[in-house]
């Protein structure tokens, strides 16, 4: 049984001891009911994993000692930024739940010319990013990430084409030619190294065609994930997944 996995600030560890407060507290001692003896796993957002048995449990005071420190397993080698237009309802919070899980390291919310949603007040926009972390944070302490993604602010389309990697892809239902797989391949054959990858993804009503000459303006990729039509957080996630399998960032 996978032990529960809890981000915690650095400075909650130290000198072979752990002390955590507050919620942590709470959700360990009464949602969890654990109990001295009881292991879990510690991380402090480095990469660096503690194994450490609790000593002390209430919902006010958490102890515990550090049994051992490692470097986490669950981070990929290459860095994976998602560009996803804000989507309606909910789909944007279950796209930044998969997408942590898949592996991506940042998500930055984009706003098109089709986009349904738009940029909201400072107070809600706040209230929408605590959601976000608190998205991010559960689904990489549940999928064994040893750091938690960032999730920035809201941007324009043309702000996040000013700041691309070498390898920049945007999957377009209207590209025929260009497959995502080859796209990969071809560059990777020319040897041509990169550490870091993003991925743009569209909103409900997907680009415009002046949107695509855009990004291929700014060195973007224009990439085709086949034959059928995806919902935009669906084409997310079938993009980062095969990204991540064709970097070989995943064994199957």
């Amino acid at each position: 049984m996978t032990m529960h996995r809890f981000f915690v600030p650095p400075e909650s560890i130290s000198d072979g001891k752990a002390t955590l407060s507050g919620d942590q507290a709470h959700q360990i001692a009464r949602v969890l009911r654990q109990a001295p003896g009881d292991s879990i796993v510690l991380l402090d957002n480095s990469g660096q994993e503690y194994d450490v048995v609790l000593t002390t449990v209430s919902p006010q005071l958490v102890e515990a000692n550090v049994i051992q420190q490692s470097r986490g397993l669950g981070e990929p080698d290459t860095k994976i930024t998602l560009y996803q237009a804000m989507l309606k309802g909910d789909r944007f919070d279950f796209v930044l739940q998969k997408c942590t899980e898949l592996g991506v390291s940042t998500f930055v919310p984009i706003i098109t010319e089709r986009t349904v949603v738009r940029r909201s007040s400072e107070r809600r926009t706040n209230s929408r990013m605590e959601r976000w972390r608190r998205i991010v944070t559960e689904a990489a302490e549940q999928s064994l990430r040893a750091r938690i993604p960032e999730a920035l602010t809201p941007v324009s389309l043309e702000d996040a084409l000013r700041s691309q990697p070498s390898l920049a892809l945007m999957p377009w239902e209207e590209e025929r030619s260009s497959g995502l797989k080859d796209t990969i391949s071809k560059i990777r054959n020319e040897g041509r190294g990169f550490s870091e990858v993003s991925i743009i993804i569209g909103p409900e009503g997907g680009f415009t065609a002046e949107e695509a000459d855009l990004a291929q303006h700014h060195g973007v990729q224009i990439v085709s994930l086949g034959q059928r039509i995806l919902r935009a957080e669906t084409a997310a996630i079938a993009s980062v997944a095969a990204v991540c399998f064709e970097l070989g960032e995943w064994e199957l």
